[in-house]
């Protein structure tokens, strides 16, 4: 399975065509990555990929196929949101990123599965046949951003776009063995993706490894300046639950690979309620129109979140929002002492589908990913290793704002020293 950066390499030499690529995907229904598939759309688009490298004209991401969150607005293309009331919905423009991706050459090949309105962490979504973890298909894939990690674990894509509100990107690369940023707030845009929570809301890039998530985020956003990371910090304090043993030992593996030091964080006990508040509150508001008017067409885990969310009330939000600058203001002062911060992404392992512990399981995810949302900060995850069950584990790098450069090159080097952890264990079909 080659990487997006070894596939563009293959199509300048013409040891394989984009063509070729495209006739040779697999849809693999049983894993229900995508929702829907554009791939006689993409194969024109591949024929002009390879007249592009024949003529010298290619673009960064020329010929290197793409899959979508199917939350993003796409051009003349059946664009759900993850829910049954938008399931004939046709936009009429792509969303500002796939326009972005398809002017550096990028081709969609499909949208892929969300949980219904990203609202969720599992992408267990009623209104679609099941995705399925690519490691093991008795285990969810993570989400909301489900569909584009196993897209990308089973080489469907070399490239996906998703979403992250809460750790949607960072969750399925996480559970998926694949890689993900999360940039910062507002860096990259979320017009035409529907929204979550507007002010927590970011949209980036995933591919599987960090390489070539740098080579998608460049094509994005331009070329970051990549400072040396010479400070690397971790933080005992945002340890909220702790880590299942085999989760605990890739992460002490991966992070003794490097010097580090200790970082206070005195905020930790409140990071979860306060993003709770302002994700519900939000949350609450961008369904206003259509909940609960139409509840019957919503699944039964979004809709019960919602009926949460309408209890937040206006002073809740607010002291959120206060604490939310102060929360921000002890990451400053993380990032005065240290270049970049190591986490966890995840506590626990994806859970089984047939055995969902909802709550149980997002009070074993959540704690480490909502920090950097409500922050606005960049984070990448980067699969480490694996768990007792084969199960792949990530390390999530954390930087201060507009720091993508640094935290992706520290990103390849974070997975370039634990090749031999990742070697030979459990991997994807």
């Amino acid at each position: 399975m080659l990487s997006a950066a070894s596939l563009r390499a293959a199509f300048a030499a013409r040891e394989i065509s984009p063509v070729e690529v495209i006739d040779a995907f697999d849809p693999l229904p049983e894993y229900g990555a995508f929702i829907t598939l554009t791939l006689e759309r993409a194969r024109e688009e591949a024929k002009a990929a390879e007249a592009a490298y024949r003529d010298g004209t290619q673009r960064p991401l020329e010929g290197l196929t793409l899959a979508v969150k199917d939350l993003f607005d796409t051009e003349g293309v059946r664009t759900t949101y993850g829910s049954k009331l938008f399931a004939e919905h046709v936009p009429s423009a792509d969303a500002a990123l796939v326009h972005r991706a398809r002017d550096a050459g990028a081709i969609v090949v499909g949208k892929t599965l969300t949980h219904e309105f990203a609202w969720g962490i599992t992408s267990v979504n009623p209104h679609f046949a099941p995705c399925r973890n690519p490691h093991d298909p008795a285990r969810v894939a993570g989400g909301s951003s489900g569909g584009s990690g196993v897209a990308l674990a089973l080489g469907q894509a070399a490239l996906a776009l998703g979403t992250d509100t809460g750790g949607s990107i960072r969750i399925p690369a996480a559970f998926c063995g694949v890689s993900g940023l999360k940039p910062t707030y507002g860096l990259l845009s979320t017009d035409g993706v529907y929204p979550l929570a507007r002010s927590l809301d970011h949209a980036g890039p995933m591919a599987r490894t960090p390489a070539d998530v740098k080579l998608f985020f460049e094509a994005l956003a331009g070329r970051a300046p990549a400072k040396p990371a010479e400070r690397i910090a971790v933080c005992p304090d945002l340890h909220v639950r702790p880590l299942e043993p085999g989760i605990q030992r890739a992460f002490d593996h991966a992070v003794s690979s490097f010097g580090t030091f200790e970082v206070p964080f005195e905020h930790a006990g409140r990071l979860y309620p306060t993003y709770a508040a302002i994700q519900n509150g939000e949350a609450a508001q961008t369904h206003a129109q259509l909940f609960p008017k139409r509840r019957a067409d919503y699944g039964q885990d979004v809709a019960a979140r919602i009926d949460n969310a309408l209890k937040v009330t206006l002073a809740e939000y607010a002291e959120a929002i206060a604490e939310r600058e102060r929360i921000r203001a002890a990451f400053q002062r993380i990032f005065v002492a240290a270049d970049l911060l190591l986490t966890p992404v995840s506590a626990v392992p994806p859970e089984r589908r047939d055995e969902p512990d909802p709550q149980g399981f997002r009070d074993g995810v959540l704690p480490y990913t909502v920090p950097q949302d409500l922050a606005g900060l960049p984070a990448c995850a980067v699969p480490v290793g694996f768990d007792d069950d084969g199960l792949p584990v990530a390390v999530q790098i954390t930087g201060p704002p507009r720091s993508e450069g640094r935290v992706l090159a520290f990103a390849e080097t974070l997975f370039s020293a634990t090749a031999s952890a990742r070697a030979g264990s459990a991997s994807a079909p």
